[in-house]
């Protein structure tokens, strides 16, 4: 469940972003309030994802990819 919340909160950060395109494209004294909105908009949804991602990791719902690789060793030259 939290991973489709994760995924929904970065679409509408996506669409925030072509909002801000838009109003860009638009220019003017309307396509700067259209983007200062959509930057307003990125910036919380932003800031929410980042602590919604801290939180659920703390509580355990979402948990990081374990991976160990093995670096190689390096071998000490032949002596001679």
């Amino acid at each position: 469940m939290t991973e489709v919340v994760i995924v929904l909160i970065i679409i509408a950060i996506l669409v925030a972003l072509g909002f801000g395109l838009i109003g860009m494209v638009k220019g003017g004294k309307a396509g700067s309030d259209k983007m200062f909105k959509s930057l307003v908009t990125r910036v919380s949804l932003s800031v929410f994802l980042f602590m919604l991602v801290l939180f659920a990791g703390y509580m355990g719902w979402i948990e990081p990819n374990v991976m160990m690789i093995d670096a190689p060793v390096a071998q000490p030259p032949a002596q001679k």
